[in-house]
């Protein structure tokens, strides 16, 4: 199949990589993938448009152009900024199949121009419940996924003091100020590594609020490199729609303790494979820190539950075939 994968995002994220990871695997099946975004992008575009906004039609004219010329035969956006333009961009041509993933849980508005998509990719079932009332004619879940093989399993003691880590982009919806507040409810033996980066404004409040707290901010970091500092990954997000670092986290062999919202409590099983905890209550993700740290047991369980689960669900090489078999469920190709 010739395919053409889309996204306008200007930075790095758990979306980006798996933008980059599904065109490299599709590669190697044998199929000629390109990508479109924004110049000078991180995902390095073989078509670099301009994606001002929503209603950005010189970028959709441009797109179409593209399109017929090089003739795809699946087009697949990723961002739903992008969403309007691809298909006002495809509107009226039959031949190129048009997906869509949707990763948030937020509700999306119906749009003239969603008549032309063929398929919708959904992350999650919670997700999928969210884009039934625009009528799809065609919808899967497909989750996102871990290069499990990249990422070396680990299964050693704790370390001293026990060393908690919290990865992704800083924010406050990601509950940092919370993953402070429990720290300082812990009793020692405990340190706080934060990765990621955020607003200059918001990440020194955070700096003023550790003050005098073992919690350092080490600034972003690969997964493949942090995980390995850490012995528990917290995620005390208000509201995740995915959470790929807890994939991550599962794959190499790091306890998880997540907030019961979003998607972590599908990924962690509902907590056969990882704690769970209330959002936005840090007295609760203290708790939970201090009781997987003292049970080493349940340690080793949860961690074996969650290899199990990224083995026979959530590995790459199961599910981009899976998206691989969607494209052509839709016809043309």
């Amino acid at each position: 199949m010739n395919i053409l994968q889309v996204s306008s995002a200007d930075v790095i994220g758990g979306g980006e990589v798996h933008v980059i990871q599904l065109t490299e695997r599709l590669r190697r099946r044998g199929h000629g993938v390109r990508i479109a975004g924004r110049p000078g992008g991180p995902l390095e575009p073989d078509y670099a448009l301009g994606f001002r906004n929503a209603l950005d039609l010189p970028t959709a004219y441009r797109l179409r152009r593209i399109v017929r010329r090089e003739r795809f035969d699946v087009v697949h956006a990723h961002v739903a900024r992008d969403y309007s333009i691809v298909a006002a961009a495809l509107y009226g041509l039959t031949g190129p199949r048009l997906v869509f993933t949707r990763q948030l849980i937020f509700p999306i508005r119906r749009h003239p121009f969603y008549s032309r998509v063929d398929g919708w990719i959904v992350t999650t079932g919670q997700i999928l419940e969210s884009i039934r009332h625009l009528a799809p004619r065609a919808a899967t879940i497909v989750p996102n996924w871990v290069a499990a093989s990249e990422l070396p399993y680990q299964d050693r003691p704790l370390r001293q003091p026990v060393t908690l880590g919290l990865l992704g982009q800083v924010s406050p919806h990601k509950g940092h100020d919370d993953a402070i507040e429990a720290m300082r409810r812990l009793d020692g033996g405990f340190r706080l590594f934060v990765a990621g980066r955020g607003r200059p404004d918001y990440e020194s409040s955070l700096r003023t609020k550790a003050r005098g707290l073992p919690v350092e901010f080490v600034g972003w970091v690969r997964p493949a490199e942090f995980l390995p500092r850490i012995d528990i990954l917290i995620l005390p997000s208000w509201e995740e729609p995915f959470g790929i670092v807890v994939l991550e986290a599962m794959a190499a062999g790091v306890s998880v303790i997540a907030t019961d919202a979003g998607g972590p409590p599908e990924i962690l099983d509902y907590g056969r494979a990882g704690v769970l905890t209330p959002p936005r209550d840090p007295a609760a993700l203290a708790r939970a820190v201090r009781r997987l740290a003292e049970d080493a047991a349940l340690r080793r369980t949860l961690r074996e539950r969650a290899l199990e689960r990224i083995r026979t669900r959530y590995d790459i090489d199961l599910n981009v075939p899976r998206i691989e078999a969607f494209y052509r469920q839709l016809g043309r190709p």
